[in-house]
């Protein structure tokens, strides 16, 4: 091994290393180059990504109350939807009439111009029926999915009749809260949009895992071609060549020293 393919080989190495401690955690240009990558490979706003499981806990007195993971068009532009539901149930106050929803497109009613219409999207709701104010709490265990590539998303909650409804998300891998609010309903029927930042919805990492992968295989191959031995084979090569013109070149070198006869004479 040469020192030339040495040296190429050793500044190959620090070159790649600068390269991924460039993408780790914490490191200012992380974020740069992270946002050039998303920018160049991800032109598209569909980058949808599977959150970290969540529990959604809806905790009130009012008739009914629903958390909406979508648009009004069902059609998830707000940037959440649910993907499937683990569990859904009561946690306190169920009476026997009491009824709770989780899942994908369930059917809805709205009023547009004066006129009931059904709307269909991705909810957790309960009803108890019209007058009914006693306290209840609802949970539903949910795999999100999420629109990373919007720089926030949003959820429309919906209550009816008078009470107070606080909405919690919480992250079931490590029990902290990642979103609440509170709606106060004052006899009608109540539908606020809240806006919310992506991020929160996933474990530290679980939002760069398509990348890690993409480094680590990147990794794997510069590691595999650091180590096969093209560098000295073409190296090799090009010895052998000059190796194989060194007879070629010294017979010329005899011929051109040879005294001519005009020399002798």
């Amino acid at each position: 091994m040469t020192m030339a393919s040495l040296g190429l080989r050793r500044w190959l190495a620090i070159g790649f290393a600068i390269l991924l401690i460039s993408q780790a955690p914490g490191v200012g240009l992380a974020a740069d180059v992270s946002g050039l990558i998303s920018r160049v490979m991800e032109v598209d706003a569909d980058q949808w990504r599977e959150a970290s499981p969540t529990r959604v806990m809806i905790t009130s007195n009012s008739d009914w109350a629903r958390i909406l993971f979508d648009d009004l068009n069902g059609t998830n532009t707000n940037g959440i939807r649910i993907k499937s539901v683990v569990n859904y149930g009561w946690l306190a106050g169920r009476d026997a009439d009491d009824q709770v929803y989780a899942g994908h497109k369930i059917a809805w009613p709205d009023t547009e111009f004066d006129q009931i219409i059904t709307r269909k999207g991705d909810m957790v709701a309960f009803f108890k029926g019209l007058g009914d104010f006693h306290d209840t709490e609802v949970y539903a265990d949910l795999v999100l999915e999420v629109n990373v590539g919007l720089p926030q998303v949003y959820v429309w909650l919906m209550t009816g009749g008078k009470g107070t409804t606080e909405f919690v998300i919480a992250s079931q891998d490590t029990g902290g809260m990642i979103w609440r609010d509170i709606v106060v309903a004052s006899g009608e029927t109540q539908q606020v949009r809240r806006v919310m930042s992506p991020q929160p919805f996933f474990r530290a990492g679980r939002t760069e895992s398509t990348i890690v992968v993409t480094w680590l295989t990147i990794a794997i191959l510069v590691m595999i071609v650091l180590n096969f031995p093209i560098i000295e084979a073409l190296t090799q090569r090009v010895r052998g060549k000059e190796i194989e013109r060194e007879p070629e070149r010294g017979r010329k070198d005899r011929r051109d020293r040879r005294p001519s006869q005009k020399d002798v004479g």
